[in-house]
């Protein structure tokens, strides 16, 4: 269990900064610029947690939820997720954790289920985000495995 919950963090970690990366682009690319999900994290920390306004708040939350969250739980259920390879499983774990962010995160900012407040643009790039995220994620994970495998003594 302690290969599965270190390949699933490393590999979370892995994602968050590819999905970081193509977020950045978008931005200073000047696509979409209303929409930053980075903001929305932002927002939903003032919200619940009564933080203060900070994209740091933000990106950290997206950090850890990235790595800690998703990647240590993609670690311990990736035997039960369905598919046959580990970037199957990730790619349905991705789809997955969209759902999850659809019904709680953007309710929680104030922009309602499936983040509609801010249009059909909301969800849709969202769920493209996810679908990278969760490719990422299992691609990684799979071809951690090998090492960590090794590492731990053959285990």
């Amino acid at each position: 269990m302690f290969v599965r919950l270190s390949g699933g963090l490393l590999a979370g970690l892995v994602a968050t900064l590819v999905v970081s990366m193509v977020l950045i682009l978008r931005l200073s690319a000047g696509v979409m610029p209303w929409y930053n999900p980075i903001e929305i994290m932002n927002l939903t920390a003032q919200h619940v947690l009564g933080t203060p306004d900070s994209l740091f708040v933000g990106w950290a939350i997206h950090f850890v939820v990235g790595t800690l969250l998703w990647g240590g739980l993609f670690g311990l259920l990736v035997p039960y997720l369905p598919g046959r390879s580990d970037t199957r499983r990730g790619l349905v774990f991705g789809l997955v954790t969209w759902l999850v962010v659809m019904v709680t995160a953007f309710p929680l900012a104030g922009s309602g289920l499936f983040g509609l407040g801010f249009g059909l643009v909301a969800p849709l790039s969202t769920l493209l985000g996810h679908i990278v995220f969760g490719l990422v994620l299992g691609a990684t994970y799979g071809w951690l495995q090998g090492p960590l495998v090794s590492a731990m003594g053959g285990r």
